[in-house]
């Protein structure tokens, strides 16, 4: 039997998980099929080649990328040479637009029929990609029920598969009020963990004064070391792998909040990055909301702290309505069963396997 190539390509840790799941339920439709590309830990554990890891590509904002350009070039040129070399019957693409629309356009020049998962956020900002996508994609698979008509409007092959993290969720956890055990969650790589957890810190100890019952945890991501995090926390701080039972949490803005709200943990969602690259977001971003539950919600239902907002003090003042005000604790879980609702439960790695293996046959 002849086998199949797919050429897939993820730069994110949270795509890493998403991009195995896909490659799990392809290989229960079709076990003879083969993927290369680059990504991360968890594609390597499917079977996956991993030619480039995802760590080459670890910038965060627009300034980050420039002393990194020569990195990410080598690597794009990797990948564009791989490319022509195997000659996949697919590309499949997630996230990650600035750079994968770029091997996108590459795959259509050549002649590669191109499947793009989890798409870049063009109802926020930039709305071109939308229209360009329609021109260098054979599909477009969303993950937000309201995409699926956005980029259909612009002519793209727009299929809602559902949203990967529904797949992990479980019934709404059970938690307590008050609050007993609180998780900081300051993000996934070492330049974000430098401008949230300090500013977390500072909220942990103002409420921990107030309330020394609580206990603290701190989940450490995939590759960063937890030697590197024990010596920034302090010594009351407990250092889990994967996102603990918790009853409430201070989160950096990206997929953990949306991994929360499934599971029905009231959070506080935070976000800062250099002056430079807020005002260039700040001057093209066009939502209200930077939160996904928000976003889903088309309302905010849990409170955002960004950029001069983002203080100590702010933070701990969120925290302590929370602990203090148990209709707003139970109001904030109703909005998260209703957000869940909005989602549905189709099951996306299932969605993106089955129109893979169309694409295929």
């Amino acid at each position: 039997m002849t086998m199949k190539n797919i050429l897939m390509v993820a730069g994110e840790p949270s795509a890493d998980r998403h991009a195995s799941q896909v490659i799990r339920a392809v290989r229960t439709l079709d076990d003879g099929v083969a993927f290369f590309g680059m990504g991360g830990p968890a594609m390597e554990a499917s079977g996956m080649e991993c030619v480039y890891s995802m760590d080459e590509l670890s910038v965060m904002g627009f300034s980050d990328v420039i002393p990194k350009m020569g990195r990410i070039l080598k690597v794009y040129q990797g990948l564009t040479h791989l490319m022509k070399q195997r000659n996949p019957d697919i590309v499949v693409l997630l996230d990650l637009p600035d750079f994968n629309m770029r091997i996108a356009r590459r795959a259509h020049a050549h002649g590669f029929r191109t499947l793009y998962y989890i798409a870049p956020q063009a109802w926020a900002w930039r709305r071109s990609r939308a229209e360009h996508l329609s021109k260098i994609t054979n599909g477009l698979a969303v993950i937000f029920p309201f995409e699926e008509e956005f980029f259909r409007s612009f002519g793209v092959n727009a299929r809602y598969v559902g949203h990967p993290i529904m797949e992990l969720a479980r019934e709404m956890a059970e938690v307590s009020w008050p609050p007993k055990r609180i998780a900081l969650l300051p993000g996934s790589r070492s330049h974000e963990i430098s401008q949230i957890l300090p500013v977390m810190l500072e909220a942990k100890r103002i409420v921990g004064e107030k309330h020394p019952e609580i206990s603290w945890l701190l989940p450490v991501a995939p590759g960063l070391e937890p030697g590197d995090i024990e010596k920034l926390v302090d010594g009351d701080i407990e250092l889990t792998g994967e996102l603990p039972e918790v009853d409430l949490a201070m989160v950096k803005s990206g997929t953990s909040t949306l991994e929360l709200a499934v599971r029905g943990i009231p959070e506080i969602i935070c976000y800062r990055t250099s002056r430079i690259n807020y005002c260039i977001a700040s001057s093209f971003v066009k939502i209200p909301h930077i939160g996904m539950p928000n976003i889903i919600s088309g309302k905010r239902i849990v409170p955002e702290l960004i950029q001069h907002e983002f203080t100590g003090t702010r933070l701990a003042e969120f925290l302590l309505r929370f602990i203090q005000d148990r209709s707003l604790f139970c109001q904030t879980r109703n909005a998260f069963s209703h957000m869940r609702d909005l989602l549905g439960t189709k099951k996306a790695s299932q969605g993106v396997a089955q129109w893979i293996c169309e694409m295929l046959h």
